[in-house]
């Protein structure tokens, strides 16, 4: 076992060349885990479970880690694409046939379901901005369908550390799985799809296989044989390692100077023992003079051929080399990661046409993690419901449609824009011409087509109800011409 174990995590051997210099004989493929910064290419021409070992999974994830919480523009940029993905929206819309009954659920899942939706509290919304995070963040994110003891529904997210093997084996051994092909927690299929995954408790006793129909597991996969997910800045963590080196040098650099108040310079390199000034101190009682220490600067001494001068630090730290390169290994990582840097790092240098090529390039990329999520989110909706309707909170489903009580969508973010007065003049004559309908138009707000004609029904209904209340005018309400300017006064008749 203990074999095992180590071989998950063993170094990479050296081995001679021809030429007798060492070279490493196994070569990483993902230059994130261990020692990726040696010069060397190899071939790989093995599978993703086979060129990237457990061990070395982990240690890319470890890093990815390490960056979010101490790097600003890592954290910034996957904060900042889970909230353009998820944002306060995400409201369940049903799409059934039954209306009526689509309304009542609608109202208990956003009343009261919504807000205790997870097993430690956190509401709905939260949970998908959260695993939003851990994809970019971990390579994956899972979650368990639970129910409370009375057999309320809720949900339970496993971190990325929970699921894996203990014993590094490659078939499962024991248990309704056994026989099946595993890696890192994930079982698969003779088909290579995977049926269920190894969550691990407190001991090797407490870990459990867990079906793939009790829970889901999300990731966005770049290879047909990658069995976990890996991190957004896997292909940029070398970068940015140099970033985080190279930024720590920099700010010792920068505190070594703040230290340094004065520079004299004069013959002997150092401070003159027989200048009078060292013997004036607030502690000597026969000195009518008291000699001031200032804290927060030193004075350093440099020998000089002839004469002396004393000057002031000037530091040139850190130098437009040093800010040119930090700033090329952003860039590298933004693009690595797949988001652009002119709009997660710096946008200044763009402008017009490009501005809106970025954000279009934005909106695609948040667009297409909000595909990741609809599903997941849509079973979990499907899966609440169901339960209601066992526990009597809801009344069964009685809609023409199959399955039309798990027919559901949801609210989405606006999108974002750089003008919106272009965009929405651009909607406006779309519109006009038929080019697009009011739907598309509405969902680009945020908003349903069924919700805006609810709020145009409530306000034409509350308007008349006023005017036939108070008397009062419609002008008093509201605008009548299109334009917004006044009506034109029509010239009397004789």
């Amino acid at each position: 076992m203990l074999d095992k174990i180590l071989k998950l995590f063993k170094k990479p051997t050296v081995a001679a060349h021809a030429g007798g210099i060492g070279m490493p004989g196994h070569y990483r493929m993902i230059n994130g885990g261990w020692s990726g910064n040696r010069p060397y290419w190899g071939t790989h021409a093995g599978g993703m479970q086979k060129e990237v070992s457990v061990g070395e999974w982990r240690n890319i994830v470890s890093a990815s880690q390490k960056l979010y919480w101490n790097f600003g523009p890592v954290a910034g940029a996957i904060n900042d694409k889970s909230m353009f993905a998820v944002g306060r929206s995400w409201l369940p819309k049903f799409e059934g046939a039954d209306k009526a009954w689509g309304k009542v659920a609608e109202e208990w899942l956003r009343g009261q379901f919504y807000e205790i939706a997870f097993i430690d509290g956190n509401d709905f919304q939260t949970g998908l901005f959260m695993q939003s995070v851990a994809v970019d963040r971990d390579g994956d994110s899972a979650c368990v369908y639970t129910e409370t003891p009375d057999g309320y529904p809720q949900f339970q997210i496993i971190p990325w550390h929970a699921i894996g093997d203990r014993t590094g084996a490659d078939v499962v051994q024991a248990g309704p799985y056994k026989g099946l092909r595993q890696y890192n927690g994930v079982i698969f299929n003779q088909y290579g799809r995977p049926v269920a995954y190894r969550i691990l408790g407190q001991t090797p006793a407490d870990d459990r296989d867990v079906s793939a129909r009790d829970m889901d597991f999300i990731r966005e996969p770049l290879a047909v044989d990658q069995g976990r997910g890996l991190p957004a800045f896997t292909p940029a963590i070398i970068d940015l390692r140099d970033l985080t080196t190279v930024q720590g040098y920099v700010r010792e650099a920068a505190k070594l100077a703040a230290t340094i108040g004065l520079i004299e310079h004069n013959e002997l390199g150092m401070a003159d023992i027989s200048n009078p000034a060292f013997a004036l101190s607030d502690h000597a009682p026969h000195s009518k003079f008291a000699m001031e220490e200032l804290y927060g600067g030193t004075t350093r001494y440099f020998r000089a051929g002839a004469g002396a001068k004393l000057e002031q630090l000037k530091s040139e730290v850190p130098s437009e080399a040093t800010d040119r390169l930090m700033e090329r290994l952003i860039r590298n990582a933004m693009l690595g990661a797949g988001m652009p840097p002119e709009f997660y790092w710096d946008p200044s240098k763009i402008g017009g046409a490009s501005v809106r090529m970025i954000i279009s390039k934005v909106n695609r990329t948040v667009a297409d993690r909000q595909d990741l999520l609809k599903g997941v989110a849509r079973r979990r909706i499907g899966y609440a419901v169901s339960k209601a309707i066992k526990r009597g909170i809801l009344p069964a489903y009685q809609g023409a449609d199959l399955g039309g009580s798990l027919k559901w969508g949801f609210t989405m973010p606006p999108i974002l824009t750089a003008d919106a007065g272009y965009a929405g003049q651009d909607a406006r004559e779309a519109y006009k011409l038929g080019m697009r309908n009011l739907s598309d138009i509405l969902g680009e707000a945020g908003q349903s087509l069924d919700e805006h004609l609810d709020q145009r029904e409530r306000e034409e209904l509350a308007i008349r109800e006023r005017m036939q209340r108070s008397g009062l005018p419609e002008s008093a309400f509201r605008i009548l011409t299109p334009n917004g300017n006044p009506a034109p006064v029509e010239p009397a008749q004789p």
